[in-house]
């Protein structure tokens, strides 16, 4: 089967700046049938099983960019084999993991390493790895530690950075913004707008 169409990172952030919102789905049911009928700078699959996944998003024609969380989807691995499984039929990958991160980066997928703002250990080992990976964009969990942690490490800002997780409002989703985040992932559906 042939790669996915190029999709590169330029493109991802030039569709965040129209519509920060990112819908994120845990399976590849309902939520994401509605979340693919969208105009949406990408859709976030945190769950379900890859083989259900590819047949969903295969089907369609005129999709959102689709970026799958290797950590936690089922009948795919983190390895060579998954990623390159993966590369023909989605546009990204999101990871904690600084290997997964640099193998899709070299298969040419946009990369999101996620980065969870816990306490202040785990905040430092994360940007660390950041800093190896060199993923093309950061995404710090959970949404709202997000201008806390801006404030206090400035160098999360050295890469665009997403916030998800425990996003209820617009106002949150602003406060998020206005931190120096390039957008938001949320499972809250009444957040996903059309652009």
């Amino acid at each position: 089967m042939a790669k996915v169409a190029e999709y590169t990172a330029v493109e991802f952030f030039r569709a965040l700046r129209m519509n920060p919102v990112i819908p994120a789905v845990r399976t590849e049911g309902e939520p994401l049938q509605r979340a693919l009928a969208g105009d949406h700078p990408a859709i976030f699959v945190l769950g379900g099983n890859v083989f259900k996944l590819t047949g969903t998003i295969g089907a369609e024609k005129d999709r959102p960019p689709v970026f799958v969380n290797v950590d936690l989807i089922g009948g795919v691995a983190g390895d060579t084999n998954g990623i390159g499984f993966l590369s023909q039929h989605v546009e990204g990958i999101i990871s904690t993991n600084r290997h997964v991160i640099e193998m899709a980066n070299s298969a040419g997928l946009i990369t999101i390493q996620r980065l969870f703002a816990l306490d202040l250990g785990t905040i430092e080992r994360g940007l660390k790895l950041v800093k190896r990976a060199k993923p093309h964009c950061v995404e710090v969990l959970p949404a709202l530690t997000y201008p806390v942690l801006a404030a206090r490490h400035p160098e999360v800002l050295e890469r665009p950075v997403l916030a998800g997780g425990l996003i209820k409002s617009p106002e949150e989703i602003t406060l998020i913004l206005e931190a120096g985040a390039v957008g938001v992932s949320t499972s809250f559906e009444a957040l996903w707008k059309d652009a």
